[in-house]
This record gives structure tokens, sequence and C-alpha cells, in this order.
């Protein structure tokens, strides 16, 4: 993590400022048609499965049912039936909930989050290493997740949140491998263990169909 740190060209900060990137401004007015789209597959919530039933790796994280996802895309890979539902990526943790303190498994991105549901925004809030932003509706915070951190609901409400992650910026070099690593992690269980799984909640979800063939199709042009 420490060479991947020092080869960023934004320099080794635990939190960084967002409108660096132009996707950030466009997300931010982009927020009250997001949370219309929110708002209407909140409906489903019920039918979201925790994300470590999709990603038994993160069981240390969350080991209850409050931790709840619903994927766009993940390591190169779409889905496409659930990419009509949302234009964006997003996260949903679930009310009176704590993540067990943890860190990224790869420095070789910057976590984005922009709050879409935030019930209270004096409990809701992000500890990296004893530095907290709060959330708000609509703001942008970028963020190495590579630090030992923590979220926090402290309300009884839901709370959501959109994620992201992007490629951090680096010299050539760790760009290159960065990227290599990107293309290769399908073959790696944490990828693909969670890919299969999502088959089969989808099937559900759906009502019998699948997105296997869109996988299928996203692996053999990666």
């Amino acid at each position: 993590k420490k060479p991947f740190r020092s080869a960023c060209l934004w320099g080794d900060h635990k939190f960084y400022d967002p409108q660096r990137l132009k996707v950030t401004s466009e997300l931010e007015n982009s927020y009250p048609a997001i949370r219309i789209e929110v708002d209407k597959m909140m409906e489903r919530y019920d039918d979201f499965v925790p994300f470590q039933h999709m990603s038994p790796d993160q069981t240390y994280i969350s080991n209850d049912d409050r931790w709840k996802m619903f994927f766009l895309k993940v390591a190169g890979f779409k889905f496409k039936k659930n990419a009509e539902q949302f234009p964006v990526l997003m996260r949903m943790l679930g009310p009176e909930k704590a993540l067990n303190p943890h860190e990224g498994p790869w420095a070789g991105v910057l976590r984005m989050h922009m709050g879409i549901i935030i019930p209270d925004n004096t409990k809701c809030h992000i500890n990296i290493e004893g530095d907290k932003y709060y959330w708000d509706e609509g703001k942008v915070v970028l963020f190495d997740d590579t630090y030992n951190h923590y979220a926090v609901n402290e309300t009884d409400k839901l709370r959501v949140i959109l994620f992201l992650d992007i490629m951090r910026p680096m010299t050539w070099a760790y760009n290159a491998f960065n990227w290599f690593m990107l293309k290769a992690c399908f073959l790696m269980p944490y990828v693909w263990v969670p890919l299969w799984r999502h088959r089969q909640w989808s099937k559900k979800f759906y009502g019998g169909k699948n997105e296997q063939r869109e996988i299928d199709s996203t692996v053999k042009s990666a």
C-alpha cells in the first residue's frame, strides 16, 4: 500500500479534494435525478442481499443484514439489468448500523461517496483513522480506503450512499501495473465468487432472468 501511496500524483492523504475530478460536479448537479431513481428502487430494498452474502470475504466487516449493495459495475464487469435501474453505482447501509474497522484490499483505487439519503448528517459519518467526514445529501467525498476506516449510521433510518471507485493517479509504471491488475482480477475468487452469487440473486430479482450472458461477454472483451 505504501508504494502506491507514494507513487500517487496527488500525494499521500486520507482525504482528497473531490473537485479535482470533473465527475464530482456532474454527480452533484445530477443529485435530484439520482434521488428519484433511488427512491423508486428502495421500494425493493428488502429484496437486496447483504453484501457479505455476495462476497463472503467481507463477513469480518459486517455479518448481519443491514449492509446491502446494488451493483452496476464491478472490476470491469457490467450488470446491464441493474444499470437499467440506475445510472451510477451506489452502496446502501441499513439503520443503526456500524461497519467494523477495515482497510480496502487494493491500493490502486481511490473511493468516492456521494450522500443520497442521509437521515441526519450529524449521526452518519465515516471515520478514517480518527478523521471524520459527515455525509451530506448531494455532496461528494473522495478518500483513500486503504487507511483503516469504518462507517456509522446512528439513526433508525436507512442511509443510502452512491459508491464509486476511481483509478488512483500514479506514475507511469504503477499506472500500467494497476490497469493490468484490473484486467486480471476476474481470475481471483475475490471477484468471481461474488459474480457467481450475483447471478443466483439476479434470477430471483428479475423473475428467473439473469445476466450471465452479459457477464460472459464482458469477460471475453476484457
